[in-house]
């Protein structure tokens, strides 16, 4: 058996950090299809009802109530991270906004065709690329606000000022954003939890920042606490990985693979482990109970 070719430049350890949050993300979406979407497994077979109160179980536990934090934190954090990496950050904004947009309207229409709660607002692939294009627009105004200061001191700025300003510009950022969250949002302990507490509101914009009761659907992710994880994510990238390098290479080998993988490709994972719980759950319920969902 041959093992696969390893990249040299990638830093593994952003990829296993990130694989790893990913596949819970994945168990997290599979457990609340069990309990949500396939409600009437309740009353099916053993194994069935025994998977549908398995999910009820894990939403209103204490295992979903502090990993699911932990891990979306890791997830935003590494996704923050990779900011330093990526040639065109606008671009690898763009393309997972399409994603998301796609993700919103096949879940739209799902949910009117099969009478499933699955629809799909604002998810964690919109809430990332929208943070993802936030950041760009950062970038694009501190690179030009050098730019400028370049040509009025008539002299280039050191590359090592660049970077530990953009460093504590994020780091200052990821506070601020920290504190408004803290200030006006919903705990996301809270959220996690079975008793949902959001903020009741009439507006049509405040959901996109903030847990609001009118933009809650099955998925659904504002862009507060997150964009202050990946700003943080985003200045230790160019406190630790100013040369893009792994800083563990001594245990950089084929073991971490089952981790690395997901996480390098993150967005297949995602997609595929969603459409895999959904179809092979929805195919046992066409074969059990004569119905799809």
């Amino acid at each position: 058996m041959t093992l696969r070719k390893r990249t040299p430049s990638r830093i593994w350890e952003v990829d296993f950090f990130r694989g790893i949050s990913i596949l819970l993300v994945i168990v997290d979406h599979a457990m609340y299809d069990f309990a949500r979407v396939f409600t009437f497994w309740q009353n099916g077979p053993a194994f069935l009802a025994f998977l549908n109160e398995l999910g009820k179980l894990y939403l209103s536990g204490e295992v979903r109530y502090f990993w699911r934090p932990a891990f979306l934190f890791v997830f935003f954090f590494t996704s923050g991270l990779c900011t330093a990496f990526s040639r065109n950050n606008a671009l690898r904004g763009l393309r997972l906004a399409i994603v998301a947009a796609g993700i919103s309207v096949v879940t739209y229409y799902a949910d009117i065709l099969l009478g499933t709660s699955v629809y799909a607002m604002f998810g964690v692939l919109h809430c990332l690329a929208t943070i993802i294009l936030i950041y760009a627009l950062f970038d694009f105004l501190v690179r030009s606000g050098f730019v400028i200061a370049e040509k009025i001191r008539k002299k280039p700025v050191s590359e090592n000022v660049k970077r530990w300003t953009k460093v504590a510009l994020c780091l200052a950022l990821g506070v601020i954003f920290a504190v408004i969250h803290s200030l006006y949002n919903v705990p996301l302990t809270v959220v996690t939890s079975s008793n949902q507490q959001v903020i009741e509101t009439e507006s049509k914009i405040l959901g996109l920042f903030f847990y609001c009761d009118n933009w809650f659907t099955a998925d659904y992710f504002p862009l507060f606490p997150f964009i202050s994880f990946f700003f943080f994510g985003a200045a230790f990238s160019r406190i630790f990985y100013s040369k893009k390098r792994t800083l563990l290479p001594a245990l950089d080998s084929s073991w971490h693979y089952v981790c690395t993988l997901p996480g390098r490709y993150s967005i297949f994972f995602y997609l595929g482990g969603q459409i895999a719980v959904i179809l092979i759950g929805g195919l046992i319920s066409l074969a059990v109970f004569g119905r799809f969902m």
